[in-house]
């Protein structure tokens, strides 16, 4: 009985670490689409030009062909992430600060559908 608490102990300190975790991971999920992504599939005009800028340097700096090029796969992925992805985002930061039951059903959907649709992009 003593082994089974002190084990419930540790795995509630563990889940607590995923659980922080996974909310820094959401939570920059929430900003990062709508503000650097969406530049690729919106009017770059609605944007400022700080953000602009951002994406114009990152795509210099890195390389990243992919923004650059803006094939039309890429704005397919970028249209998944801000209508599936993104609501998803932030349905998960709610869940774990509300601590809901629902949160694991949320993470399954959204690791799903970022695994297939990151199939694509690792047969480029």
């Amino acid at each position: 009985l003593e082994i089974n608490r002190r084990s419930k102990k540790k795995m509630g300190a563990f889940g607590k670490l995923i659980d922080a975790i996974l909310f820094l991971f959401f939570a920059l999920m929430v900003f990062i689409p709508p503000l650097f992504d969406a530049q690729t599939v919106l009017p770059k005009q609605i944007y400022p030009a700080i953000l602009t800028d951002l994406n114009r340097n990152y795509i210099a700096d890195f390389g990243d062909y992919l923004l650059a090029e803006e094939p039309r796969f890429l704005v397919g992925l970028i249209w998944h992430e801000l209508v599936l992805l993104w609501p998803l985002s932030i349905a998960n930061v709610y869940a774990i600060l509300a601590g809901k039951s629902w949160f694991g059903t949320t993470c399954l959907l959204y690791g799903a559908s970022v695994v297939t649709s990151m199939v694509q992009l690792i047969s480029f």
